[in-house]
């Protein structure tokens, strides 16, 4: 299995790859939505940060809570990046192994060992996200990040 230690590296990891797509965000995006009844830009990243929340929440407590993602008035791409380091990093260096091997609660189905949830909720769901941000920057004229420094477009064929 994996460490405690080697998971908060890897969700670490993933995370400071999610702070590239927000970093490429500028505060005329923010209301910017695909289609209607899509998310808007804002949504979406606050979306992102919202679910690091209650991922962590359910870890610790036992039952996730969602706390939304309607942007409040005013907010601005630099609002956006703080939230997103600021439930970076802690949302998993605060877990002990006891807290990884816990069943918590399902949003949608049975109980299941925490650690699953960081990896679905955690990691999966926001990458997930990510790339769903990614997308939204493409469409705005935005350069997206690429994954791990290289674009599909230069892998060789």
């Amino acid at each position: 299995m994996i460490t405690r230690e080697d998971l908060v590296k890897y969700v670490v990891n993933v995370q400071a790859r999610t702070y590239e797509a927000f970093e490429r965000l500028r505060d005329e995006h923010l209301g910017w939505r695909p289609a209607p009844g899509e998310y808007t830009v804002a949504e979406l990243a606050l979306h992102i940060v919202a679910s690091r929340r209650m991922n962590l929440e359910a870890i610790l407590s036992g039952q996730p809570r969602y706390p939304g993602h309607e942007p409040p008035p005013g907010l601005t791409a630099d609002r956006l990046r703080a939230l997103c380091l600021r439930t970076g990093k802690k949302t998993v260096a605060v877990l002990t192994t006891a807290d990884l091997e816990r069943t918590i609660g399902n949003l949608a189905g049975d109980p299941f060992p925490a650690w699953k949830r960081v990896l679905g909720g955690l990691v999966e769901h926001e990458v997930h996200h990510r790339s769903q941000l990614c997308s939204y920057l493409a469409a705005l004229g935005v350069e997206p990040p690429p994954l791990f420094g290289l674009r599909v477009e230069e892998l060789p064929r």
